[in-house]
Formats: structure tokens, C-alpha cells, sequence
């Protein structure tokens, strides 16, 4: 149901909750615009990734469609996964940048789940299927078991410590492998690193066509096997006892990641003892969790890294559901009321923050020949859909009925009501237990 018939209404003892969930309704609903894209016969309805740019991303797309847009507009979240397909050799298969096409993935399986709809369903699998198939071709490495690409969303330079530096001083990482001949990966895309978090959405792929193949009546087996190679394989390769946590690139890079960290949490990667141990030993900013801890030279000599240091909500967003998961509410409340402080005292939802004072800030990074400051981009859908999930799945569990609904510490009562959901109307009180 569209967001511009139906508005969910939030209401708290915390009016800087309340203000930031309308102020992120808001940013759905402006970065909501007619399209044609991918394979979109006719305009439709979409979510581009914020005010700021007149399209939509790859991956933008599904971390929408999984953190609140499958909820809130699942026409739009749809339309928005379909306008990033294309044909290839006769097969539909998701588009955009090569090492985390398959994320896709995501956002399709919430948008199953959350409407019940199993008439696109062997529609999503045979995409997910094709994708998996292609980047497994190119892009697989028997040796260790791991998938070779970029980190999720690390598609600028300063994402990467100095072994991936551009010689011509440009921000995208894609133009590594042109500028590094000698040592590109003789096949795929040719970044010969290995990321947490790209292999954990690998990982997590497998599974969701292991449950969309038993929902078909089809043989899962395959799809189950290589899920459970590729969590082997991550726990081989990537655990790091010296630091307690897993590394970021595998054999190269013990930083942390931050979507990485939180996704072998969230996705059961990680056993209890090592998920433990990663919260205790991940850095957190006093205004979020980074993207990439450490920042790395030479953005630090001048201040922080444009994928690296700075707090990315999308990031918060995934760290938030992973506390939930492991059952550190406090650390879930902290990344809620973080993101909605910075919200609330900019009437906006921006696209990165400072990690110090929290201010909207863009990073250092190369551009243009030099060293420079970027922009943080205006109204991020992302970061408004962080901090609904938070609230729509972290407080009220409303994909389940409230099942499992949390009250934060902070927080005596928060409601929610007009949420449509398929044909349900989701209302929800909770208030603070007295002793």
C-alpha cells in the first residue's frame, strides 16, 4: 500500500524518537519518484537513494527494501528491485557494481516474507539463482572457499588500506584493477580482496535460495551445502582471536567492519562465544558505530575517511538489529537515539556523520587529481530506513505480529498505529513494566 494513502503514526515518551521517525517518513516519501528503469515496462514508483541522486543503486535498493520499504511501501520496494535488472544472454539477472549484486537478495526475501506473496516468487528465485551462478563463475576462489570483491558498499578508495590506492589519485575503486595490471585476479572483475561482509551476503544468499527452492518444491541441497562452506570458510578465514573479532579482508586487513561485524551476528555466523567476543571487542564512536574502524592513511592525517572512520546509518542500522539479536538492548538503544539526535538537530536524514561531534561530514578522499572533503549527501533514504527498521522491526516486531516487541532503555511507552501491512492493520503499545 502506498505510503500517500496510508501513514503509520509513532508515538513515545521521547519526542527526539518521535520527531526523527516523521522526519524519516518524510525522506521515503520525497525520494519516492516515477521511473522507468532495469526492466520496468512503464513508469512506476521508486525509491532512489536520496535527494541527492536521480536513480537508484543496486544496493540501495535491497538495504531499503530490507530495513523498512518491504513494510511500509512494498509496491515501491518492488518496483525499486525490478528497476535494477537487466537481460543478459537471454537471463534476468541483477545489475550495478559486480561484487555485491547478489545483496539483491535481501530486500527480495524481506519483501516475500513481509507480503505472503508467493506469485513473484519463482520470478525472484531464478534472478537470484542466475546472479549467484555468474558471480560464482567469476568470482569464487576454490582455495580458500571465499568470494574475491569489494566490501558491501566500499566502492571508494578510502574504504581500503594503501594497497589500493589509484596512482591517478581517483576515488572509485572499479579502476583498481586498470591501474594494477600486475596484480589484478587473472578472471572476474579483478580485485583480489576478500570481504567480511561481501562473503557474509554470499553466505546469506545461499540460504535464502535453500528456503525459496523448499518453498518451490525444489531440491535445496546444493544451495544448503554452499551456505554451510561458505560459513566454514568465513569462520576459517576471517576469525581473528588476537583481536577478538573477525578481520575485514580476509588475509590482509584485521580492521573493523562494521556491516561485516554485523552481519555474522545477524545472520548466525558467528557461534555465541565469538559473537560475544566481536561486541566486545568493536570500537563504536560516540555517535555511532563506524563504517570502518580505523580510519586509513592518508585521510587521517586531515580527518576521516570518506568509507573509512566516518558513521554511515545504513551501518547503525544493521548494528542496531544484530544487538537486538544477541540481546544487548542497551547497544540497540544507543545506535536508536544516536541517529535520531543527529536527525533531529538537522531536520534531515544525511548520508554520513562525523564520528567526534556528529555533524554531517563527507570524509577525505580523492577526487579530481587530489585530496578533498566530500559531500555527505542530503535526505539518504537509507539512513531514514535505518532508524524505521529500528523502530517498525527492533521495537515493535511488526513483521511478526509483536511477538517479540522491546521496549529500549530510555523509554517507559512507545505506540504505533495505521501501519498496513498486506491486509492487516498493525497497532502497538508497549509500556514500561513497573517494579
Amino acid at each position: 500500500m502506498s505510503l500517500f494513502g496510508y501513514t503509520p503514526c509513532f508515538s513515545s515518551d521521547a519526542p527526539v524518537l518521535d520527531r526523527a521517525f516523521r522526519l524519516a517518513m518524510g525522506g521515503m516519501t520525497i525520494n519516492t519518484q516515477c521511473m522507468r528503469k532495469g526492466i520496468l515496462a512503464e513508469e512506476k514508483p521508486c525509491i532512489t537513494a536520496g535527494l541527492d541522486y536521480t536513480s537508484e543503486w543496486t544496493r540501495d535498493a535491497a538495504i531499503n527494501a530490507y530495513q523498512a520499504a518491504a513494510l511500509l511501501d512494498p509496491e515501491a520496494a518492488w518496483n525499486t528491485l525490478l528497476s535494477v535488472l537487466e537481460v543478459k544472454d537471454g537471463l534476468t539477472v541483477v545489475g550495478g557494481q559486480y561484487w555485491d549484486r547478489i545483496i539483491w537478495s535481501l530486500g527480495a526475501h524481506r519483501l516475500w516474507k513481509i507480503t505472503g506473496n508467493n506469485t513473484d516468487l519463482r520470478f525472484m528465485y531464478d534472478v537470484i539463482r542466475a546472479t549467484y551462478l555468474q558471480c560464482e563463475q567469476d568470482e569464487f576462489d576454490p582455495a580458500d572457499g571465499l568470494f574475491r570483491g569489494a566490501a558491501v558498499y566500499g566502492d571508494g578508495v578510502s574504504a581500503y588500506p594503501e594497497k589500493y590506492r589509484l596512482p591517478s589519485l581517483s576515488s572509485g575503486i572499479l579502476r583498481w584493477s586498470a591501474e594494477h595490471p600486475e596484480e589484478r585476479a587473472p578472471v572476474g572483475g579483478g580485485l583480489p580482496m576478500k570481504a567480511l561482509s561481501t562473503n557474509c551476503v554470499y553466505m546469506r544468499s545461499c540460504e535464502i535460495l535453500a528456503e525459496m527452492a523448499d518453498a518451490l518444491g525444489e531440491a535445496s541441497g546444493c544451495w544448503a551445502s554452499r551456505a554451510q562452506h561458505l560459513k566454514d570458510a568465513i569462520n576459517r578465514v576471517f576469525w581473528n582471536p588476537g583481536t577478538g573479532r573477525y578481520d575485514y579482508l580476509a588475509c590482509e586487513c584485521d580492521a573493523q567492519e562494521g556491516l561485516g561485524l554485523a552481519f555474522v551476528i545477524l545472520f548466525g555466523i558467528a557461534d555465541e562465544e565469538r559473537a560475544a567476543s566481536v561486541i566486545r571487542n568493536t570500537y563504536r564512536t560516540p555517535h555511532g558505530i563506524p563504517c570502518v574502524w580505523p580510519a586509513f592513511a592518508p585521510y587521517n592525517a586531515s580527518g576521516y575517511g570518506r568509507h573509512s572512520g566516518t558513521v554511515w546509518p545504513h551501518v547503525q542500522g544493521f548494528w542496531a538489529r544484530a544487538m537486538l539479536h544477541a540481546g544487548r538492548g542497551d547497544l540497540f538503544a544507543a545506535e536508536l537515539f544516536a541517529l535520531a539526535r543527529n536527525a533531529e538537530r538537522d531536520m534531515q536524514f544525511a548520508e554520513i556523520y562525523h564520528p567526534e561531534n556528529g555533524h554531517i561530514y563527507g570524509g577525505i578522499q580523492e577526487g579530481g587529481g587530489e585530496y578533498l572533503e566530500w559531500r555527505s549527501c542530503a535526505w539518504q533514504t537509507w539512513s531514514a530506513t535505518a532508524l524505521l527498521g529500528m523502530i517498525l522491526d527492533g521495537i515493535f516486531d511488526a513483521e511478526h505480529d509483536g511477538v517479540q516487541a522491546f521496549l529500549p532503555p530510555g523509554l517507559k511507552y512507545a505506540g504505533i498505529t495505521n501501519l498496513h501491512i498486506g491486509s492487516r492493520i498493525f497497532t502497538k503499545t508497549i509500556r514500561e513494566v513497573s517494579p
